[in-house]
């Protein structure tokens, strides 16, 4: 059994940029679940440069969440800004287009325990194609290597599964809700800013805690209910194709050691046409190979030991 919470406070961090009708949808199941909660919740909502007057808004419909302006320019900047602006023992990451449930901090709770790194959440479509049912996307990230890269699309689901287990691990995190133990967000130094101004940052962040070994779990029984692309159109915002493909890069050659991996990296960057993106990592190679000398001296597990633990456990 889990051993009873001691935390003292609880943050909610929140980047947006052009989300105000977002806020006004979502924000308010998680004021509900901040006041139902049984440790005090503060709501900290990090603007990233906005022109749809959120910070002119926002502030007096929700008079009891904290609304910062973010001096960087994307996701991993502001939500680095909100850590440092309200610390507490642990933070919770959500996205500005994310429903909570009304006892959703009372839920996780339990596995904010002082071993863990992260807490990944079970995620659900906000609008399913069957309407009333419930549409799992997030459940316990596995991670497996294609085609040049880390995977961390498959996912398994204890509380859909019934499965008999109080603690599931999980190998990623999903970035649209989760939890952070502040401790080790510090000593990571948070998400790294060269992946502005988004895509892959929880990825990196849950990765190079792998790397040290820390433990990522599953709140199975969380109930976030996401709006699947409100934010960002992966699919057809040619910025958001491009910062994919050059965040890849980047997380490739700053977090793997594995000589045959990155070959198998390069070679499909090639076979891909991903000239642009390679360009850029060209670029800035000296900055991305000091990230990397330093990683590689606090890693305690190797690539393959965590591609194979995560394989091992699905089978």
């Amino acid at each position: 059994m889990f051993k009873k919470e001691t935390l003292s406070k609880l943050t909610v961090v929140i980047p947006s940029k052009n989300g105000l009708h977002h806020l006004k949808e979502c924000l308010p199941t998680v004021v509900t679940a901040a006041t139902r909660s049984s440790v005090p919740v503060q709501i900290v909502v990090v603007d990233d440069n906005s022109t749809d007057g959120t910070m002119q808004q926002a502030p007096e419909l929700f008079p009891g969440v904290v609304f910062l302006p973010n001096p960087g320019k994307g996701a991993c900047s502001a939500r680095n800004n909100g850590v440092k602006k309200s610390p507490s023992d642990w933070i919770c990451f959500l996205d500005n287009d994310v429903f909570v449930e009304p006892d959703f901090f009372n839920i996780a709770l339990p596995y904010l325990q002082p071993d863990i790194f992260c807490v990944t959440c079970t995620g659900y479509a906000a609008y399913p194609k069957q309407a009333g049912s419930l549409e799992a996307l997030d459940g316990a990230k596995l991670i497996y290597w294609k085609r040049g890269f880390p995977r961390f699309t498959s996912n398994y689901f204890p509380a859909i599964n019934n499965f008999p287990k109080e603690t599931y691990p999980s190998w990623g995190v999903q970035g649209a809700y989760f939890f952070c133990q502040t401790r080790y967000f510090n000593e990571l130094q948070g998400f790294d800013t060269m992946l502005e101004p988004y895509l892959l940052e929880e990825t990196d962040l849950a990765y190079r805690g792998l790397k040290r070994g820390w433990k990522i779990i599953l709140a199975p029984n969380t109930k976030c209910r996401h709006k699947c692309g409100g934010t960002i159109a992966s699919k057809t915002n040619r910025t958001t194709q491009f910062l994919s493909r050059r965040n890849r890069i980047i997380f490739v050659w700053k977090n793997i050691q594995d000589k045959r991996l990155l070959l198998s990296s390069l070679a499909w960057s090639v076979l891909r046409c991903e000239f642009k993106a390679l360009w850029y990592f060209w670029k800035i190679r000296e900055s991305i190979f000091a990230k990397r000398a330093y990683e590689d001296e606090h890693a305690v597990c190797t690539d393959r030991e965590i591609l194979d633990a995560s394989r091992e456990y699905y089978q």
